[in-house]
């Protein structure tokens, strides 16, 4: 079966005054028809820009898609025109951009940002735009939609923005969905109802769907695949079971050995020392050999190779054959 998306060696680079700073470099990945993959790891490990990348949003200058291919159904949109892009943009891949407080424009109102992508797309007359606005409303869960429909997006909650941007990425019936944060900055109980109402609508319309998020919670309940990224790289690729259960790369293990158990009693929590390298100047071997407890001499002067650990699960790292070994001594610290 042909892959819905297949991203291929992406890198992208952007030139600033302080040199170049390779925010992906080196990154594959890829998604089939009705899966979900989630792109976890730290803020500024080259996430967002992996999607922005995708969309081909990034701002030249000072960013640059600088190699790599991205296959949507087999056609490398980095050689569509900037036309194309624009058809493919909403009505083949919709995104819900992270910040649903600043992502919608405050001088429109709901009814009429959703409506703006069906007109382009769909070539729907404003009367038929309207109505489909409105089910898409429905679609979502916001009640009242004929009275949300009127209003702005400072008249909402958090929640309702979200569902909102959720409505317009939507709305043309995207065959992939690319979800950037969709949970940042909402309380619990939402959370759960905007994974719940993603996973629905995927299910209904059979969509691809990408979940970008820091959070391994929802990484564990909603995804297939999962994409491990570190600091411009990919550190690990397998499925959800793969990564959560047999995971080989020390910072997947310390990302699960941060996540607070109820077992730890009064423990202090586990934590991955340093912090994520500037993109200027990463290390010249592996990028996670800066906070890697079990880092050799090869680590800091030598990228490690992607290495096969069983089917449809790769991990880049030096020390495969040993993490094993030191996977408990991983799982048991606290610093």
């Amino acid at each position: 079966m042909s892959k819905l998306l297949e991203v291929k060696n992406l890198k992208t680079y952007f030139y600033t005054d302080d040199g170049v700073a390779k925010a992906v470099d080196d990154v594959s990945f890829s998604l089939d028809k009705g899966e979900t993959l989630g792109i976890v790891g730290e803020s500024g490990c080259g996430k967002s820009v992996s999607a922005l990348s995708i969309m081909r949003l990034i701002p030249e200058p000072p960013g640059k898609i600088a190699g790599g291919e991205i296959l949507f159904k087999g056609k490398n949109v980095l050689n569509f025109t900037e036309k194309e892009m624009q058809e493919l943009r909403g009505n083949d891949i919709g995104m819900i951009f992270q910040e649903p407080m600043t992502s919608l424009n405050p001088v429109f109102t709901c009814g009429d940002q959703i409506e703006e992508a069906v007109i382009l797309h769909q070539k729907l007359t404003k009367e038929q735009a309207k109505e489909k606005a409105l089910e898409m409303l429905r679609l979502v869960g916001i009640p009242a939609p004929e009275q949300r429909y009127n209003e702005y997006p400072h008249q909402l909650s958090g929640g309702m923005r979200q569902r909102i941007m959720i409505a317009m990425a939507l709305s043309c019936n995207p065959e992939i969905l690319i979800a950037d944060e969709p949970t940042t900055a909402l309380d619990v109980t939402v959370q759960a109802q905007i994974l719940e109402l993603i996973e629905k609508l995927q299910t209904d319309l059979g969509m691809g769907v990408i979940i970008i998020t820091h959070d391994l919670g929802v990484i564990a309940e909603v995804s297939d695949k999962v994409c491990v990224m570190y600091a411009s790289k990919v550190a690990e690729y397998g499925t959800a079971d793969q990564i959560f259960y047999n995971s080989k790369h020390p910072y997947t293990i310390g990302l699960l050995n941060s996540i607070p158990k109820l077992s730890a009693g009064h423990k202090k929590l586990a934590t991955i020392e340093g912090s994520v390298p500037a993109p200027t100047n990463y290390p010249a071997g592996c990028h996670f050999c800066t906070r890697c407890t079990f880092a050799i001499d090869k680590c800091w002067n030598e990228e490690p190779p992607m290495t096969d650990v069983e089917p449809g699960h790769i991990a880049a790292c030096w020390r495969i054959s040993e993490i094993d070994k030191f996977k408990e001594q991983l799982l048991n610290s606290v610093v």
